[in-house]
Formats: structure tokens, sequence, C-alpha cells
């Protein structure tokens, strides 16, 4: 568990140190009589969106994707556990299999997804077959990117979905009547 650990906070204490060094690069190279221009952002991210932000179990979603969107798509649950959904066929090994191949999905424009049915590769070490994903209710973020497995979200188009782990109140009205 701590090798897994320390495996994890290596990059992010990599990403801390280039951005600290950057930092030190820039104020060095710049002269004080020189203003230094504010960072402007050129990219945005492809818009990722579902008309149901508040789904109950065994209800179906739609996701929408502006193209050109990235080739990898994951879902994280309550809990913080990860689900690869979308990656490429060569990365299939056993029984752990995309809900659609990178190949494809990068054309497609939505997918969507069971909230009872659906099973996604859980990403731990010897788990080799696909896991439900919706068993907790609480926030799921669906995230969308070329690299999911980073602490910098900037790169990545992130769309929360809230879940309630039964099924929805039927909406009879139940008024009493009087006589």
């Amino acid at each position: 568990m701590f090798v897994m650990k320390l495996i994890l906070a290596i990059p992010a204490a990599g990403l801390l140190l280039s951005g600290t060094l950057r930092s030190l690069q820039h104020t060095d190279a710049t002269p004080a009589s020189q203003p230094i221009a504010p960072a402007t952002v050129v990219e945005t991210q492809p818009r990722m969106w579902t008309e149901k932000e508040y789904l109950y179990k065994g209800e179906t979603f739609e996701l929408h994707f502006e193209l050109p969107h990235a080739q990898y798509l994951g879902i994280v649950d309550p809990d913080g556990k990860f689900f690869y959904v979308v990656f490429p066929a060569e990365n299939a090994v056993g029984k752990l299999t995309p809900l659609v191949t990178s190949e494809q999905f990068v054309s497609m424009k939505s997918l969507k997804i069971n909230t009872q049915t659906f099973k996604a590769d859980p990403y731990i070490y010897g788990v080799l077959e696909n896991q439900p994903v919706f068993q907790k209710q609480g926030v799921y973020r669906v995230v969308l990117g070329e690299d999911l497995h980073t602490d910098d979200e900037s790169g990545l188009t992130v769309l929360r979905i809230h879940y309630t782990n039964s099924k929805r109140p039927s909406s009879q009205n139940t008024s009493i009547v009087s006589l």
C-alpha cells in the first residue's frame, strides 16, 4: 500500500517542482523594469453534458460530447474509486473491456449508460473482470481526457452526476379525500 501511494505521489511532486522551477526561471529572466503579462488560456476543453444530472437506480442517462474530444472516459464514484469506461482496444485484458473502444469513441457525439446494468474496469490490480459502477448514493464524476491519471484536472472535462441508489419515487398524487 505504501509503495502504491509513493508511486502516485511522485508525479504530483514532479508537477509541483516543475511549476516552481518555471516560476523561478521566469522571475530571474524578466528584468524588473518590464511588466509581466498575465497568462491567457488559449485552449478550452471540449464540452460534455447530460440532460439528467440527478439519477436514480435503473435510469439511463446520455452523455453528449462536442467533437473533437479525447479518447479516454472514466467515472469516479463517491468514494474516489476510479473506473475506466472507454480505452483503446489493445489495452483490453481478459474480461476487462471498454464500453466502446477509444477508436470508436473519438467520433461519437453521445453515449448511453444505464445505472443498474453498467459495468466498467475498476482499475484495481488483480481484478480481471468489469465491475458494477453505480453501487452507492452520492456524486459521481464523469471524466473525459487524454490522461485521466493526473492531479491537475485543468486538462480534463469533468461532469458531476448526483445518484440515488434506489428507484425514483412514484409521482402519483396521494392526496387524502375527506368525506
